[in-house]
């Protein structure tokens, strides 16, 4: 078997998956979506002992002691599964519906906006008042904003008064909404499957067993340039203390070259 290093460089693209730490067999796994980087590094916490009796405090020993394994990326897959999780949320599914005489604030006027109770992509807005026999407010009377459920007062007609409150009928779709920080931080599973470019596309796999992460610190919801928003994902790797701690696998993760298809 020959000694002789081979070059070999790196430029990688991939998917990242995802499950739940615990996870049954080999299913259960979800892609996380388009990230543009996935780093994976480590600090190495150390011991030291400097001598006190030559008179120049010489180090004497110097061991480690533990340390961190991190990973660091960006997501650009924005959408409720994964501000859910990096959100430490949870996700409610809004059917559609129908909506009917859903009352405005007593006494709107003029230059007040409304918005709506399910501001779903609102279709079949009609604004009544509250008499006996509704009147309807016409259209030229108000601006709505259906996607967002949002409505504009701009002029009420000028005679007969209407009776207040204004009403509100309409359909309105459904939607799925991400509450923030109402559950527990869940431990995750992560599977790199990438290929390597520089390579003639070869295949690997990175396997991180046990990554706790940690909550976003920023969300961009007003962007401008031409880069698309990402997120930073930030994921600290912890021992999977159910593997043995010599074995093949390890109890962090393994990175797996594999070798190309023999004739």
């Amino acid at each position: 078997m020959s000694n002789k290093t081979i070059e070999q460089y790196f430029y990688g693209q991939g998917r990242i998956f995802v499950r739940p730490v615990g996870s049954v067999g080999n299913g259960g796994w979800r892609w996380i979506g388009d990230m543009s980087s996935l780093t994976f590094g480590g600090t190495d916490e150390q011991a030291s002992h400097k001598e006190s009796y030559s008179g120049q405090k010489s180090a004497v020993r110097k061991f480690s002691i533990g340390g961190d394994r991190t990973l660091n990326g960006v997501i650009h897959q924005l959408d409720t599964n994964i501000l859910a999780e990096l959100l430490r949320g949870t996700v409610t599914v809004i059917p559609p519906g129908t909506v009917t005489a859903e009352p405005f604030p007593q006494n709107v006027a003029v230059g007040d906006t409304i918005k709506l109770d399910f501001p779903y992509n609102v279709s079949e807005l009609v604004i009544t008042d509250s008499n006996a026999s509704p009147v309807t407010l016409a259209e030229e009377h108000y601006d709505a904003f259906l996607e967002h459920g949002s409505i504009e007062l701009l002029s009420l007609p000028s005679g007969p008064a209407l009776t207040q409150p204004l009403k509100a009928a309409y359909k309105h779709a459904g939607a799925r909404q991400v509450a923030f920080f109402n559950a527990s931080p869940k431990e995750m599973q992560l599977r790199y499957e990438g290929i390597n470019l520089a390579e003639g596309n070869a295949p690997v796999i990175a396997e991180f067993y046990k990554v706790s992460t940690a909550p976003l610190q920023e969300l961009a919801l007003i962007t401008s340039g031409t880069e698309m928003a990402g997120m930073n994902y930030q994921a600290e790797c912890l021992a999977d203390a159910s593997r043995p701690a010599n074995g093949p696998l390890g109890r962090f993760g393994r990175y797996v070259q594999i070798n190309p298809i023999t004739p």
